[in-house]
């Protein structure tokens, strides 16, 4: 009995397993112009520069998706699993060399599920000085949008400093569109207008961050 029921755990679990474990792409930790640090098999399907050390030389953003061809090659059923996502910033050193700033598997969002890519073309990714900011929206009946604003400091860490989320359940016309912001350099956070002292938090690093998993509230999910 405990051998059958192994074996059914192991069938269930497999793609799971499956999902969790595919490889993220191996960046080289430095090199000459930024193609030398893109994968094969994975395509950019968002990038933006930015000085975000000012030191006057050109850093780089993208945001790369496995083609279909990774997928298969790591038996990904891509009828059910959204291809993976990572986020990679490249750091400009001079005479066109680079070095990898960070590099993030966990906070791109992917294209999973009935709700369509989360990740909004246009509008996805921004940045502004020292400031990367990466916009998501999407939901069914429950529309929602997210606002992530991570800062670059002198200590080349990469941390959230500054979210902003919203809220509107579509099948109640009188809902309210629910607002909530979380100010980490400020440290203050609102709920509909309701300013409050934000709760101690640990630093939250932006290779280790997935979006809408981390609660810091009653009903405030970063």
């Amino acid at each position: 009995m405990k051998r059958y029921t192994a074996i059914i755990l192991g069938l269930i679990l497999l793609p799971l397993l499956s999902h969790a474990q595919v490889p993220s792409p191996i960046i080289p930790q430095e090199g000459k112009g930024y193609e030398s640090f893109l994968p094969k098999n994975w395509d950019v399907i968002m990038a933006d520069s930015a000085d975000f050390n000012n030191d006057l030389v050109e850093d780089y953003v993208f945001i790369l998706q496995a083609d279909k061809d990774y997928a298969n090659s790591m038996h990904m059923n891509t009828k059910f699993d959204a291809l993976p996502r990572v986020l990679v910033i490249l750091m400009g050193t001079g005479n066109d060399s680079l070095a990898l700033g960070i590099k993030s598997d966990s906070v791109v969002l992917r294209a999973d599920g009935g709700e369509g890519d989360p990740l909004t073309q246009g509008t996805g990714i921004k940045t502004d000085g020292n400031i990367f900011e990466i916009n998501y929206a999407g939901g069914l009946s429950v529309q929602w949008t997210a606002q992530y604003k991570f800062a670059y400091s002198r200590t080349k860490e990469w941390t959230l400093a500054y979210y902003r989320g919203t809220e509107y359940n579509t099948a109640d016309e009188d809902s309210p569109i629910k607002v909530y912001e979380v100010d980490f350099a400020k440290k203050f956070m609102k709920q509909d207008k309701v300013k409050t002292p934000m709760p101690a938090l640990p630093k939250l690093y932006m290779d280790k961050f997935k979006p809408r998993t981390v609660t810091i509230a009653p009903g405030v999910v970063l």
